[in-house]
């Protein structure tokens, strides 16, 4: 996973995302423009990634937009955080709360997708491979999630490689060898200490997030969409590929988790979608499993442990050296799903605009890789209408007691605001109760 240079991710074929969440917000604009792309190329470099655009907002009218959330949170007895910075100048235009740690739930994904992204190469991608030695095979891989079981799919990035087409390439291979049974063992868990935080257990949320792995299908799910995990993620894979070298003519007898054999050749290989186009599947979607399979591979290439501790030890250090304000940080993941996490509003609007001005990393296309309002991802179906939808990008987070939402937003005359808002200790479902409150904000801050 080399580094590169910014020039590198120039691609005319990806202009077509609408790069407006960082530079200016110009891009789809309201409800009536369709969805922007999720094109397979990454996006290019910004030229001005903190333009400043439209009228200047007064802290005054963003107050009065918030005093209704607020009124809101002491009426049903819950706690209403919020900060709203200029995204060009840097401007507090509100703080409520902004330097109190919060538990945050999956806006800490924000934190997560900055630090993959400052530590890996957004167009590099990851193999998964077969290797043989003698008559025993080795699946393994670099950490790719995201297999399919069959074919893979080109258009995708949740199952671009396919274990179909990795055995389509090793049947072809052992027959060339006179190679017709094998016994196939698979990869163990490449990193360090429990592959699920046990604390997820007692907080009852053990069912949203699998293990991490070597690899796996579609994030681990035994089914798909389903919150059910396989305890063995490669190891399914592995049965899923010696089924389908049997349909190709070469038995496969399943041995078990194994590191390969010494001399071990390698004889096939596919590639993932490339690790940008991982990590933005994966705030669209915000998928636990992924988010804390990156924040490993980010801690092992600055040389921390990839452990819970060593990745989000890591992450600190990635803030840190950015100059944000991580005081008041806890985090016992990188997902956001324990509700003993903690991080401020603070910490989450400076970690989106030092985004917006790295061009030293691929950090910079953090916020391009947030979902838009009524359009895409776990933002499809809020704000669908109005000023926000079409031009607020943003990362939703939702435990019990906790709705949270941070990314970006236009005003009417284009002015680029950052905001981190959130509703914690709600007494009953916070989403249902708390989500409206957080969108109107978001709405009315899109009307200035």
């Amino acid at each position: 996973m080399r580094r590169r240079t910014m020039a590198a991710i120039v691609s005319a074929a990806a202009l077509s995302l609408g790069l407006a969440g960082c530079a200016g917000h110009s891009g789809p604009a309201r409800a009536d423009r369709a969805a922007p792309e999720f094109p397979a190329l990454p996006s290019p470099a910004l030229a001005e990634p903190t333009r400043a655009d439209g009228d200047p907002v007064s802290a005054a009218d963003v107050r009065a937009l918030w005093d209704e959330a607020a009124a809101a949170a002491a009426q049903g007895q819950w706690t209403a955080w919020a900060s709203v910075v200029d995204a060009s100048t840097g401007e507090v235009l509100l703080d409520d709360g902004a330097a109190t740690p919060r538990t945050p739930a999956s806006v800490t994904k924000i934190l997560t997708a900055y630090t993959a992204l400052t530590h890996l190469d957004a167009t590099a991608t990851l193999t998964t491979g077969l290797s043989l030695s003698q008559t025993t095979a080795h699946l393994w891989g670099e950490g790719d999630l995201l297999l399919a079981a069959g074919a893979g799919d080109p258009d995708a990035v949740s199952g671009r490689a396919g274990l179909a087409d990795l055995a389509d390439l090793a049947a072809r291979e052992l027959r060339a060898r006179g190679v017709e049974s094998i016994t196939l063992d698979w990869q163990p868990d490449p990193f360090d200490g429990d592959s699920r935080l046990p604390a997820w257990q007692a907080q009852d949320v053990l069912g949203y997030e699998g293990p991490v792995a070597a690899l796996a299908i579609d994030a681990g799910r035994t089914s798909p969409g389903a919150y059910d995990f396989s305890q063995d993620p490669a190891g399914d894979a592995a049965a899923v590929l010696a089924d389908a070298l049997a349909e190709r003519g070469i038995a496969a007898t399943l041995g078990g988790p194994a590191e390969a054999p010494e001399g071990a050749e390698q004889i096939a290989s596919v590639e993932s979608a490339t690790i940008g186009q991982q990590i933005r599947w994966m705030l669209h979607h915000s998928d636990n499993t992924v988010a804390d399979q990156y924040c490993r591979l980010a801690a092992r290439a600055v040389g921390a442990p990839a452990s819970y501790a060593g990745a989000t030890g890591a992450l600190r250090s990635t803030l840190d050296a950015a100059g944000i304000d991580t005081a008041g940080l806890a985090l016992d993941d990188c997902s956001g799903l324990s509700s003993d996490d903690r991080l401020t509003a603070r910490t989450l609007v400076q970690t989106i605009r030092a985004s917006m001005s790295d061009m030293g990393t691929d950090a910079d296309e953090l916020v391009r890789a947030l979902p838009w309002a009524g359009l895409q991802g776990t933002m499809g179906r809020r704000m669908v209408e109005g000023p926000a939808a079409g031009n607020a990008q943003a990362k939703t987070g939702s435990l019990a007691s906790v709705s949270s939402l941070a990314g970006v937003v236009s005003t009417s005359t284009g002015r680029l605001l950052i905001f981190a808002v959130g509703n914690d200790a709600v007494p009953d479902d916070a989403a249902a109760l708390t989500r409206p409150h957080l969108d109107d904000f978001v709405e009315g801050l899109a009307s200035l």
